[in-house]
């Protein structure tokens, strides 16, 4: 009978060692969440003539993508270096446009956004995870601006 608290006792600690490993690992599945959330966002915004919301999520993306440069590696792979050479350059291009007012030139951008993001998955073995355009709006939201 003593020999069960000792083997629950074992076991509640080795749960406890592989439950500290998790947390010590980047949220990295949560941070592409939240970059495709927010890069989605934006492109409706855009679709919608609304660059005023673009801005909004324009913001809220290059906060996610700093998150993102903080992530030195996962799964071995150098993260923060990839997202600050493929993905920064092409957002401070898009966020650019969007100072700029220029709807075509914002869509462009965006479309290069979005190049960036396959070209980071490719380059790291991830390809066949693809971003693509969609203009189906899941959200409970209108993207339109205010008349």
């Amino acid at each position: 009978m003593k020999a069960l608290p000792a083997l629950l006792l074992s076991v509640g600690m080795g749960l406890g060692a592989g439950g500290a490993l998790a947390q010590d690992e980047p949220d990295m599945i949560g941070t592409m969440s939240q970059l495709q959330l927010f890069l989605h966002k934006l492109s409706l915004s855009v679709d919608a003539g609304n660059l005023d919301l673009a801005d909004f999520y324009a913001h809220e993306l290059e906060e996610t993508i700093e998150v993102a440069e903080s992530i030195e590696y996962y799964h071995d792979i150098p993260v923060g270096r990839l997202t600050g050479s493929l993905l920064t350059p092409t957002f401070e291009s898009l966020e650019a446009a969007i100072d700029g007012g220029d709807p075509e030139a914002v869509k462009s951008r965006l479309r290069g956004v979005i190049s960036s993001c396959n070209g980071c998955h490719e380059a790291t073995g991830y390809g066949f995870l693809r971003i693509a355009p969609s203009e189906a709006n899941p959200y409970m939201q209108d993207f339109a601006p205010r008349d």
